[in-house]
């Protein structure tokens, strides 16, 4: 980690935090974005490497308004750590504390003092520097572009509503053992697998006050609740990494018998994937935490897919999830 000494000079410089600064900062995201990657080589200026330096320039104005270092170095560790052999991060977040430093020079009446700058660029550098060990190309499949906009929409989702992240990750795996059981091509597997990671991404723009409603939603707010899915559309189709998912996003409340939403599509013109979202993304959420209800068991939400095959969901992969969810029991008690 950083220096004790170091922290101490940063906690007594930055005891005021400076939330005008900090909004200006995060107003000029995509600005100092795009000064930081021009300081790195053209071959780095991928749009992963685009996203992370917009993530670094917001948490460099969120530690500006809470007076508070920490957090920033954290993420800059975690991120060094997460993305080695991926990303060139270092390259990367020392070229946006550089932009940052850069813009500040210009700001009059700015509270942090350039040895306070001094002090955080070169605690990002050391950072930065410091030697990381790559993925064990062996056990772990190694992340790719997509996988960082991904990894950076799942964190946006977490911030917003940590009930909701938890769920998509759990209907991400669901989809990866459907798509096993149903034999799908590795890329299709893929493709479900991700689609259920950010199936729910829309719902950072769905209002707490509903997603966290201790009830039964009235129409008007389940009329918000369903514009997540057009919302999370909307999100996606604008990261050219992962576009590609939108369909899925879109259309995982369809249903199979054309009576679900947005675009009221069935069976067969619902693509594949989508319908594995779909029993994947009703099953978690029958067996997981809800606001308005306890839990339903496993053998519950199953009775429940099944009494629904054919109309709500698609027979084949209802019967698919039946199976998974059944082997699965049975391993678990060997």
């Amino acid at each position: 980690m950083w220096a004790e000494k170091d922290l101490m000079q940063l906690s007594v410089s930055t005891r005021h935090g400076d939330q005008r600064l900090a909004e200006a900062l995060n107003e000029q995201t995509r600005e100092l974005a795009a000064a930081a990657l021009d300081l790195v080589p053209p071959p780095d200026r991928t749009v992963a490497a685009e996203i992370l330096v917009m993530r670094f320039v917001e948490r460099f104005a969120g530690a500006v308004g809470a007076a508070d270092w920490t957090r920033l170095l954290n993420w800059v560790d975690l991120s060094c750590r997460r993305y080695a052999g991926i990303l060139p991060v270092g390259t990367l977040v020392a070229a946006a504390a550089k932009a940052i430093a850069d813009e500040l020079d210009d700001v009059p009446g700015v509270r942090i003092s350039s040895g306070e700058l001094e002090v955080v660029c070169a605690e990002v550098d050391r950072l930065a520097a410091r030697p990381r060990l790559v993925r064990d190309a062996a056990r772990h499949e190694a992340l790719d572009e997509i996988d960082v906009a991904l990894d950076d929409l799942i964190t946006r989702l977490d911030g917003a509503d940590q009930l909701t992240a938890e769920h998509s990750r759990a209907v991400s795996t669901w989809c990866a053992r459907l798509a096993q059981r149903l034999a799908l091509a590795k890329h299709d597997a893929v493709f479900v697998t991700r689609a259920g990671l950010v199936h729910d991404v829309g719902k950072i723009t769905t209002p707490l006050s509903i997603l966290n409603a201790p009830r039964t939603l009235d129409e008007e707010e389940m009329a918000v609740m369903r514009n997540h899915a057009v919302a999370g559309a909307a999100i996606v189709s604008e990261i050219p990494l992962v576009a590609h998912l939108t369909p899925a996003v879109r259309n995982h409340h369809e249903r199979f018998d054309g009576r679900g939403y947005p675009d009221g599509l069935r069976a067969s013109t619902i693509p594949i994937a989508t319908r594995i979202v779909t029993v994947a993304d009703a099953f978690n959420a029958m067996i997981g935490r809800r606001p308005y209800r306890p839990p339903f068991s496993p053998a519950v939400a199953l009775e429940r897919l099944e009494a629904n095959r054919g109309t709500q969901f698609d027979p084949i992969v209802v019967d698919a999830m039946i199976d998974v969810v059944t082997n699965r029991a049975l391993q678990e008690r060997l």
